[in-house]
């Protein structure tokens, strides 16, 4: 399934994309005469290198806000776009605190010479990683802030939030090769990345830091905005991926997550585990198959799963795209970041009766079944919130009948709900922006939603 109708120069429009965005908001900065940028990341001193006083003004007062930051080199004067060499990209309510952290640990990496792997997954860290690119670039590091309630729209052309303008914008700037050994996030990237890195260590970054000349057009071309509100794109994407599983005669959508009793009541083990239904399992083998296999990672394989839990306002039959009411976005990445095959398949890889992990549906303590089973008994508060949204009071009675989709993704076949190519790691979080558009009362996403999400806020509303 390819989804929506892509590009045929999909990295390209991501790049346009990219600049056209800066175009908007950190070029006029840098070329006005009223604001300090370029502001300097550090300074040194007679004890040392030190956060710039000039960046301790600008970000003197940023307490309470919703706050996006970006942590960039110059290629020279600024002429364009291409001038700009990010990163780094954040997010915070509490910027002062979070940009003196990073200046902290950033200094604390300095000299990068003297860095050792201690044989743990992650002992290359991001703070590593910046310091490493500010001593083999020719620019200093700067730091760009902006309050994100003054942005009209983000770089998709619609309003956002902080956290998912930062998802946003990593995507945007992983989706361009010649950042991949300078840009420093870990979230939002792919796991094959991070795995990566961890075996490099400061042989990753880049010897040479400096802008790459562009081979393909860049701001001003490939950037219309698609004409919708985030919530159709939400539902343009669900019919031409979800809604066509359900409808198709080849496919056995919608499938039932749990296995349930006429009156949907979810039957368990003997333990008290929730049991999924046999269709579901079959589901989740079937298509993580597509990803690895007995050897592992699958040479031309798929990313990983993405998994969407729903419930459908309609009959299956009659039932268009604005009766999928979302209420959990996920995904499973077929690579880990510590080990090349990711715990999450070794059932599927192996092919093994256990589901502890599960492709993260497993019964595990730390997997989704099993949480929301504990959840249940009171034992565990971490899907609280599931259980509310799902369940009848005090019982393992359903609500309404939940479903889940699942789908093995292809990084260069499958499109996000904007029309652009995507990696597994990006896509989840451009579909939990679209959802929460879509259905803000029933998206039961904790992670890259608003602060003021109801999910975050008070007991989740049923579908009904």
């Amino acid at each position: 399934m390819n989804g929506r109708e892509q590009s045929p120069e999909g990295s390209t429009s991501k790049t346009a994309i990219w600049e056209s965005w800066l175009e908007d908001t950190l070029l006029p900065d840098l070329r006005s005469d009223e604001t300090p940028d370029p502001v300097p990341f550090f300074e040194s001193t007679d004890n040392g290198l030190e956060t710039s006083d000039a960046l301790g003004s600008y970000k003197w007062g940023m307490n309470d806000g919703d706050y996006l930051y970006l942590i960039y080199l110059l290629d020279g004067p600024v002429a364009d776009a291409q001038s700009v060499i990010p990163v780094y990209v954040g997010e915070s309510n509490d910027i002062s605190s979070r940009i003196g952290q990073h200046s902290r640990k950033i200094r604390d990496s300095l000299p990068i010479t003297e860095w050792e792997d201690d044989g743990e997954w992650g002992s290359f860290s991001k703070y590593d990683q910046i310091a490493a690119v500010a001593e083999r670039a020719d620019s200093p590091l700067y730091v760009w802030i902006v309050d994100v309630g003054d942005l009209e729209s983000g770089p998709y052309g619609f309003e956002t939030y902080r956290q998912e303008l930062e998802a946003k914008l990593v995507g945007l700037v992983h989706a361009q090769p010649e950042y991949e050994q300078i840009f420093a996030n870990r979230e939002f990237v792919p796991n094959r990345i991070l795995h990566e890195i961890g075996k490099a260590g400061t042989e990753w970054v880049a010897d040479e830091i400096t802008a790459q000349d562009r081979q393909w057009p860049s701001s001003g071309e490939n950037t219309s905005a698609i004409p919708m509100t985030k919530a159709e794109c939400w539902e343009a994407w669900a019919e031409e991926y979800i809604l066509a599983d359900i409808q198709s005669g080849g496919q056995s959508d919608p499938i039932p997550l749990f296995d349930v009793t006429d009156d949907l009541q979810v039957r368990t083990r003997d333990d008290g585990t929730l049991e999924r239904s046999a269709e579901i399992d079959s589901r989740i083998r079937r298509e993580g198959r597509r990803c690895v296999d007995s050897d592992g990672i699958c040479a031309d394989g798929d990313d990983g799963l993405l998994y969407i839990m729903y419930q459908l306002d309609e009959p299956a039959e009659t039932a268009t795209s604005a009766d999928i009411v979302p209420r959990y976005i996920g995904k499973a990445e077929a690579y880990g970041k510590k080990r090349e095959l990711s715990a999450n398949f070794t059932e599927i890889a192996y092919e093994r009766d256990g589901t502890r992990s599960f492709a993260r549906w497993g019964d595990g303590n730390y997997w989704h079944i099993g949480e929301l089973s504990q959840a249940l008994t009171g034992d565990d508060e971490r899907k609280q919130h599931w259980v509310e949204a799902l369940f009848e009071p005090d019982s393992r009675t359903l609500s309404q009948q939940t479903y889940l989709w699942v789908h093995a993704w292809n990084r260069t076949a499958d499109s996000s709900p904007y029309g652009t190519p995507a990696t597994l790691a990006e896509v989840e979080p451009l579909l939990i922006g679209t959802a929460y558009d879509a259905y803000p009362a029933s998206l039961l996403n904790k992670s890259g939603t608003p602060d003021d999400a109801p999910t975050k806020m008070e007991t989740p509303a049923s579908a009904d």
